[in-house]
C-alpha cells in the first residue's frame, strides 16, 4: 500500500483525508509545493521547501511539523513507496473551520504520486499557448486556486495548446504552472520579474541562462510577442519547453529556436551533474 503524510504520521494513502469542514474544501484556502523525483532522487528539495514554508507564513497558515521533521517524513515515504520517478505534493490546508471561513488548525497532507512524461515533441518542436487575460491573488504563493486553467481546458484543448498565457492590461505574467519567456531582437532572455510565481526551475535558468546570455527581469508585454525571436516556459516537469505560437502569432520561425536549445543542453547537464552531487 502506498503511504501517504497526514499531519505527523505517515498513513496508508486511503486514510490521508480533510475534514468536510476544511478551508480548502469550504473556500479554497490552503498552498502546495510539488517536486519530482528523478529515480528515487528528489529535484531541487530545499528549495521547494523554502517556498513551501514562505507560503505558509504569508497565508497566515501553521505547518504542523518543522522543516527538518517534515523533510526526515517526506524522505521515509519516498523510501517506502519506491516510486521511481514521481513526483511529491506538499499540501498545506486552512484545516477544519469554526465556522466555515475563519482559519482551523491546518491539515497537512503530502502525496507521492506517479507522473506521466510529457511527449518528447514539446521538446524538440515547440508547444502553442492561448492567451487569457487574468490577475493571479498574491502571485507569489503556491496557492490551491487553479480554476481558471482547469475551466479553460476544453478551449485549450481546442487550440491544439499546453496552456493559457496569462496577461492583464497588456503584462504578460505566467502560465498556469510555468514561467515565461522570450529572447528579444537582441538575444536577450527576458521574463517577469514582479507578479509572478517565481519557480524553482524558474531559478535554476536564469543561474545557468546567466552564465553565456544577458538576462533581463522586467515587464514583458502583448505587443512585444510578433518581434520576439523564441520564447519558451520553465517548469518542475516541463524543464525547458519551447513555445512556437501563442495564439495566432507566430514566435520567430515556429521552431525552437538556438537560445531555447542551447538552455536545454545545459540544464539537461545541470541536472546530471546535480544528481551525482546528491
Amino acid at each position: 500500500m502506498i503511504k501517504y503524510i497526514l499531519n505527523d504520521k505517515l498513513v496508508d494513502q486511503n486514510k490521508a483525508m480533510i475534514h468536510v469542514s476544511d478551508l480548502a474544501l469550504l473556500r479554497g484556502y490552503g498552498i502546495f509545493d510539488f517536486f519530482r523525483l528523478i529515480g528515487l532522487k528528489p529535484l531541487f528539495l530545499e528549495d521547494h521547501l523554502n517556498r513551501f514554508y514562505n507560503s505558509a507564513r504569508t497565508l497566515r497558515l501553521e505547518c504542523p511539523l518543522d522543516r527538518d521533521t517534515l523533510r526526515s517524513m517526506i524522505l521515509e515515504m519516498i523510501k517506502s513507496n519506491k516510486i521511481h520517478d514521481s513526483g511529491v505534493r506538499i499540501v498545506l490546508t486552512g484545516g477544519e473551520s469554526p465556522n466555515g471561513y475563519y482559519i482551523g488548525e491546518p491539515t497537512l497532507i503530502v502525496l507521492n504520486e506517479p507522473i506521466k512524461p510529457l511527449p518528447e515533441s514539446h521538446f524538440t518542436e515547440g508547444i502553442r499557448l492561448v492567451s487569457h487575460q487574468y490577475l493571479r491573488d498574491i502571485p507569489d504563493v503556491k496557492t490551491l486556486n487553479y480554476l481558471m486553467g482547469i475551466y479553460h481546458l476544453p478551449d485549450i484543448q481546442a487550440a491544439g495548446a499546453l496552456d493559457l498565457l496569462f496577461h492583464w492590461n497588456g503584462k504578460i505574467s505566467e502560465l498556469t504552472r510555468s514561467n515565461f519567456f522570450i529572447v528579444d531582437q537582441n538575444d536577450r532572455i527576458v521574463t517577469a520579474g514582479k507578479g509572478v510565481l517565481k519557480g524553482i526551475n524558474r531559478k535554476h535558468v536564469l543561474q545557468l541562462a546567466r552564465e553565456e546570455f544577458e538576462v533581463e527581469e522586467r515587464d514583458i508585454f502583448m505587443n512585444e510577442l510578433p518581434a520576439a525571436r523564441e520564447a519558451f516556459l520553465t517548469g518542475t516537469t516541463k524543464k525547458v519547453t519551447p513555445i512556437v505560437q501563442i495564439d495566432d502569432i507566430v514566435i520567430g520561425d515556429g521552431r525552437p529556436g538556438p537560445v531555447t536549445q542551447r538552455l536545454q543542453q545545459m540544464y539537461d547537464e545541470y541536472i546530471e551533474q546535480y544528481l551525482k552531487r546528491y
